[in-house]
């Protein structure tokens, strides 16, 4: 029969053995919305002003800031924008696997944000100025 200090010590072990893998999860950063994918509508609004370095996505009634991973001078006077993944148009992905398409180049995608209907007004009114 163990003695008590020894089922003690047993009984320590288990409980890191539980709160180790629970601890590790919580130091990993999970996948946020940034590195997600989303299937864009055929009803989209891309508001570009000021767009060095993201641009404000409508897609139907989702509202997104679109940031690029460095400069996107083309898409401020492009007149063809669209967002393609891997070769397939109206599909949008963080973590760079993105790139917005403009009449002479690509913009590679860093993140998505997504925003509230009436804060994706706003910055919209305030690009516009």
């Amino acid at each position: 029969m163990p003695t008590l200090p020894t089922g003690f010590a047993a009984l320590a072990l288990i409980a890191a053995t539980l709160i180790a893998p629970a601890a590790q999860a919580a130091d990993t950063p999970s996948a946020s919305a940034g590195d997600s994918c989303i299937a864009l509508s055929e009803d989209q609004q891309i508001v570009r002003a000021g767009a060095d370095r993201d641009v404000l996505l409508r897609s139907g009634d989702q509202h997104y800031r679109v940031v690029f991973t460095a400069s996107c001078n083309s898409a401020v006077t492009s007149r063809r924008l669209a967002f393609e993944t891997q070769g397939q148009s109206n599909q949008l992905c963080g973590g760079s696997r993105s790139q917005l398409k403009t009449d002479r180049a690509s913009c590679t995608v860093e993140r998505i944000e997504p925003l509230e209907a009436t804060a994706f007004k706003r910055m919209a009114r305030q690009r516009s100025r």
